[in-house]
């Protein structure tokens, strides 16, 4: 066998590394109390990455780039009620632990802030 043959085999048993969670994954409200109700409009989640998730709009982000120590520019592609749309948010983790978004693709203001929900696991 050749030696390119061969490397791509050994390669293609090794297991791929597992992609660590990024700082701003998870379940995010703009209050606690809407961190308990969920039907709240004011929730969201970021999945996988690259996945965000509101009320009646998701997004998938095509590029993510790094802006800062803990700041990402994220170029999404969003359906909500019925319209396809584009976005080019900035997220950010700020000092306080709340989660900065800048140029979001939902709400009235062109800033929303939200802060992090501990949501349990079911039993």
């Amino acid at each position: 066998m050749r030696a390119a043959t061969q490397l791509a085999m050994i390669l293609s048993l090794v297991p791929a590394p597992a992609w660590s969670a990024q700082p701003y994954e998870g379940f995010w409200a703009s209050t606690k109390k809407d961190c308990r109700d969920q039907d709240s409009a004011n929730r969201m989640s970021i999945e996988g990455g690259n996945r965000l998730y509101w009320y009646e709009t998701r997004c998938r982000a095509s590029e993510i780039t790094a802006d800062g120590k803990l700041g990402w520019t994220m170029k999404l592609a969003c359906e909500g009620e019925g319209e396809r749309f584009r976005s080019t948010p900035r997220v950010a983790i700020a000092a306080d632990g709340r989660l900065v978004m800048d140029n979001g693709p939902v709400g009235q203001a062109r800033r929303q802030t939200y802060v992090r929900c501990e949501i349990g696991k079911k039993r």
